[in-house]
């Protein structure tokens, strides 16, 4: 979509809403303004944040850190990037941008627990475990391969966290901190089960509440295929007694991606490895449309400190240092994704 903003024209998403324009615009001119001013193709269409087809990868990664991405490339924790992992307003990018260097960083330790969210019992980075000490798109790998603690791995689906970090505690007991990472989406990725075509019992996600399914957890699609979200939430069942105001299920719309990231830290908890396991949000700062379901998910869970929200610019105001790689870093991030 062809669209002139304060003179300037741009050629933008269809029916983004303001604060996902105000992103993407800002991301666009500092990609005008350092790489290039071309634009790419999707689907016979110009776009701006798309770059042109010849580009060179990775142009939106922080330099100093792709040798470090390409050496966690090339072990264990090498991750998938998305499809539009070369996109300039890509939130995977962003992800790895804002926290890569934060977390190889000899800082790290003290930044963290200045960050909202942060586990009260954090003490260090385990630096020997995971990509020294923290990996991206985590689904439990390093516990169980296949199709993962939760029975939903494939090469097409299946839950996992932009990022884990490793640590260990003030009793120096390992644990295990998950982040899903948001840039620009205006909410979480809804059920797929809800939306599936394979899904014969879909009335069941308007009628049946979060106990009723609970109690019999074939009513859901995702139970039926052998997803292991409900048995593991009915053994947390007590941790979800929070009154919110959804018809049906809670976890239909976009309540459900923050769901199954916790049925994952529980999963991962159950398993032994770690002694606790967390799981936080962070978010860009002008994105204010994931607040109705972080708050509702807050509300159900009854402010349990096994979730937390925090956003970008919320580690930007922790980091204090004199590392000057660090304060380039800093730098760097605040042109290309703060306003």
């Amino acid at each position: 979509m062809e669209k002139t903003i304060k003179g300037i024209k741009y050629y933008l998403p269809s029916k983004l809403t303001s604060e996902q324009e105000a992103i993407y615009i800002h991301i666009i001119d500092w990609k005008r303004k350092n790489i290039t001013t071309q634009r790419g193709l999707y689907r016979g269409h110009e776009y701006d944040a798309i770059f042109p087809k010849e580009t060179p990868l990775p142009k939106m990664l922080y330099k100093p850190i792709v040798p470090l991405l390409e050496e966690m490339q090339q072990g264990n924790f090498a991750y998938k990037p998305h499809k539009f992992a070369n996109h300039a307003v890509s939130s995977q990018t962003a992800c790895i941008n804002l926290f890569m260097p934060l977390l190889h960083s000899k800082d790290a330790d003290r930044i963290l627990p200045i960050i909202p969210g942060c586990p009260s019992d954090f003490s260090r980075i385990a630096r020997n475990k995971l990509f020294h000490g923290f990996c991206f798109e985590y689904w439990g790998q390093d516990i169980k391969q296949g199709t993962g603690v939760l029975n939903d791995h494939s090469k097409r689906a299946g839950t996992d966290a932009d990022v884990a970090i490793a640590y260990y505690n003030n009793e120096d007991k390992l644990c295990l901190w998950l982040i899903e990472h948001k840039l620009s989406e205006k909410e979480f990725t809804i059920c797929g089960a809800y939306t599936s075509e394979a899904n014969s019992c879909k009335e069941n996600c308007t009628l049946c509440t979060l106990i009723d399914i609970a109690h019999n957890p074939k009513k859901c699609h995702y139970h039926i295929i052998g997803y292991e979200y409900w048995d593991i939430l009915k053994k947390n069942l007590d941790k979800f007694q929070g009154s919110i105001n959804i018809k049906g299920c809670p976890f239909k719309d976009g309540l459900n991606q923050l769901w199954r990231n916790q049925m994952l830290a529980f999963a991962l908890q159950g398993k032994g490895a770690y002694n606790t396991v967390t799981f936080s949000v962070c978010h860009h700062a002008k994105n204010t449309m994931l607040d109705k379901s972080i708050n509702r998910y807050k509300a159900l869970t009854c402010g349990n400190q096994m979730f937390s929200s925090f956003t970008n610019y919320d580690i930007m105001r922790a980091i204090t240092t004199q590392d000057y790689d660090l304060q380039k870093w800093v730098q760097w991030y605040k042109e290309v994704y703060c306003f």
